[in-house]
């Protein structure tokens, strides 16, 4: 069975330039983070249901009765307080459910996220939107190699079907914000906000899973077990310096904050 699925994309927020300065940062953030899918954006433009717009279903389930593939957001709006140069904070969760299908299948999407802090509201609302690239892949290859280059019986996440790969691009880091503080004297001073992904399954993929992607060596993705519903909890930070990352085993360190996340919603520079 052959399903294509990719070149969706997921939106981000990004905030605005930055100049240095010499005070007490601001402490604490209330963050809110509303996630949807740009349900104009949706390819192809028939065969793909929605409801609302939140959650997308795709796909003639192989099985009798059995269920659709899609995509959902939930946990939206979030509202949570980020400390600055603190812990990730959870806050959408995304969820794809793998199922064995037949065509129609997405091919691509645009998922928008908008971000408004506070005591920066004034600013308003941001949202930049950077690239997921999804590929629903095909269950049984008949040379028995998976599209990410892995033996079909090779691990677990291949053993009922090939994994299918959602690679995200390299763009969530550091996007950088300033803020003027009236009480402390303080303009321009200059601030980062940086999304990860907490649920441990964002990680350096093999080449052959970028390639067949269309992505770049080195991507950042998840390759999601057939038959299962995978969920992806995503949270943020912000931080006064911006941030680099090197990868450890099972963990991500943000380097110079002194804390870990289990893995991050962004690419390694290349």
């Amino acid at each position: 069975m052959s399903k294509f699925l990719k070149n969706a994309l997921f939106g981000v927020i990004g905030v605005l330039g930055v100049s240095a300065v010499q005070a007490a940062p601001i402490s604490s953030w209330q963050v809110t983070v509303a996630t949807v899918f740009d349900l104009s954006s949706i390819q192809p433009a028939s065969g793909i249901t929605s409801n609302g717009n939140t959650e997308l279903r795709w796909g003639a389930p192989v099985e009798t009765n059995g269920p659709q593939s899609g995509l959902k957001i939930t946990d939206t709006p979030s509202v949570t307080t980020v400390f600055t140069n603190g812990p990730a904070v959870a806050n959408v969760t995304v969820t794809h459910f793998n199922q064995p299908i037949y065509e129609p299948s997405l091919s691509a999407v645009t998922m928008l996220s908008s971000l408004t802090l506070v005591p920066n509201a004034l600013n308003g609302t941001q949202t930049i939107p950077f690239g997921i690239k999804f590929l629903e892949t095909t269950n049984d290859p008949d040379n028995r190699i998976c599209a990410d280059g892995t033996g079909r019986f090779s691990e677990p996440r291949n053993s009922a079907g090939c994994a299918d790969i959602f690679v995200i691009s390299q763009n969530a880091l550091n996007f950088q914000f300033f803020y003027d503080d009236p009480d402390l004297q303080v303009l321009q001073r200059p601030y980062f906000i940086s999304f990860f992904e907490l649920t441990s399954g964002l990680n350096p993929l093999p080449a052959a899973a970028c390639t067949a992607t269309g992505a770049s060596a080195g991507c950042l993705g998840f390759r999601t077990p057939e038959k299962a519903n995978t969920p992806f909890q995503f949270a943020a930070v912000i931080t006064t310096e911006p941030v680099s990352v090197v990868p450890e085993p099972g963990v991500l360190a943000l380097m110079g904050l002194g804390f870990l996340v289990p893995a991050f919603l962004a690419g390694l520079a290349a």
